[in-house]
């Protein structure tokens, strides 16, 4: 197995330009102030949390009423398939938008292009909660749904690498801890996005959750977007992306440069498709499927909040344990468990029982898949040049959400349609780790 990525916090290596892929010694002044760190980690951490609630909150309503609010003449099936690859096109835009926050980020800088990603997701995840339905405008909202879910899947591929970056290059120490509070922020947007929707559930009838009900969530994001702005506005820009200004070594076409070397875009792809797939077969796929079952809402609801709230505390833990481990190993452990539970997952859900259903659902999000969470934005940063660190990690990472995030729903829902069964479902869960292990013994820190 490969460590040669990892990050030795105990010997942070040098500035960008002494040694490539660093993660900062030979600061600027002020560089590892502690009163600095902190603001750029709650800053990065509260808005990816704040992103991560509007882009979570579509996958929890494309399971539970947008089938019968934007697709309402089809059969239940072919309305759920629907709603799946609307939601599919938010993956397929993460790579666009990663693309350009990319490109910005590794010229102009991490903050103001944070800010950027923030105020899309919050205007477009707002304008879903205006949007008419089929019932009210026809053909043209579900449409109209398309566009925002891009615009959605657009923002959120620029989100996590910067607030990885801007979190990591704030100070050189404990980095799998502050990575993995990054992780951690992500799992509060899936609280968040998930408990509304807990709330609504169990305050209002069916017929009150799908005439309006289900407007309240996505129109709160105003409220929550001008939270994040405002802490945004008040961090200061990585002082390992200021000392690059400073010295005139910003890359010029970021891209470019960072496909020079594919080797570690390909395995950071490689990693987190073969993840995605099963962490959102578990989280959107399964939700659909229990409802087929008739297991109730809120069983499975509740069985994703409470591995999220495993997940918050898991991941800086995790991060630490990466840093003394090695993240190679851990995210190797984390994958091959993701393959063993994918079969006790599904017998979990064919029983019908609340407790087991959690109980799987929060083993397989809150401890497994963290095991992996906790260590990427550490691990992932350390493979590229401060140059071109945001083009890597994000075209990676945004590149394997399509496979993994946005079309494994998708074809979970089609496999079972097809077959009948969930055994080829499990099957492509094991098939995915297997992908993801490939992607981490490939990893080669530059």
């Amino acid at each position: 197995m490969n460590d040669r990525a990892y990050v030795d916090p105990a010997h942070p290596p040098t500035l960008p330009g002494t040694d490539p892929g660093a993660l900062g010694r030979d600061a600027p002044p002020g560089l590892g102030a502690p009163d600095r760190a902190r603001r750029a980690v709650a800053a990065a951490s509260i808005g990816t949390a704040l992103e991560w609630y509007d882009f979570f909150l579509y996958g929890t309503a494309a399971a539970l009423v947008f089938p019968a609010l934007f697709f309402p003449g089809e059969d239940q099936l072919t309305g759920v398939l629907l709603s799946f690859a609307v939601f599919a096109t938010g993956f397929l835009a993460r790579p666009l938008g990663g693309l350009v926050a990319g490109h910005l980020g590794d010229r102009y800088g991490r903050r103001a292009t944070l800010l950027g990603t923030l105020l899309l997701m919050g205007i477009a995840t707002a304008l879903i909660g205006l949007l008419p339905t089929y019932a009210q405008i026809g053909a043209l909202a579900p449409a109209l749904l398309v566009v925002l879910r891009l615009a959605q899947g657009a923002a959120t591929g620029g989100e996590w690498g910067g607030a990885v970056l801007l979190a990591l290059e704030s100070s050189p120490g404990r980095p799998g801890v502050r990575g993995g509070l990054i992780q951690s922020a992500l799992y509060v947007g899936l609280i968040l996005g998930n408990l509304a929707f807990v709330v609504l559930v169990a305050v209002l009838d069916e017929q009150q959750l799908l005439a309006w009900g289900w407007r309240i969530p996505f129109l709160a994001s105003l409220v929550l977007v001008g939270v994040g702005v405002y802490l945004r506005r008040r961090v200061d820009e990585s002082p390992e992306f200021t000392t690059l200004l400073e010295r005139r070594r910003t890359a010029r076409h970021p891209l470019g440069e960072v496909l020079r070397r594919p080797r570690n875009v390909l395995a950071v792809f490689l990693v987190r498709a073969g993840q995605n797939t099963t962490f959102y077969v578990v989280s959107v796929f399964c939700l659909s499927y229990a409802a087929g079952l008739g297991l109730e809402r809120w069983v499975t609801l509740t069985a994703l909040l409470v591995g999220a709230a495993i997940a918050v505390v898991a991941c800086p833990i995790w991060g630490r344990i990466g840093e003394r481990v090695g993240p190679v190993r851990l995210t190797l452990a984390a994958l091959i468990g993701l393959a063993v539970i994918a079969v006790p997952l599904f017998l979990a859900l064919d029983t019908g029982s609340a407790v087991l259903v959690i109980g799987v659902v929060a083993l397989a999000i809150g401890v497994v898949n963290t095991a992996a969470d906790g260590v990427q934005p550490m691990w992932f940063a350390s493979l590229f040049d401060a140059r071109v660190r945001y083009s890597g990690i994000t075209i990676g990472r945004e590149a394997g959400a399509i496979v993994g995030g946005g079309l494994a729903p998708l074809l979970a829902a089609w496999l079972v349609a097809t077959t009948g069964h969930w055994w080829p479902v499990a099957a492509l869960m094991v098939a995915a780790a297997a992908l993801g292990i490939v992607g981490a013994l490939l990893a080669r820190r530059t």
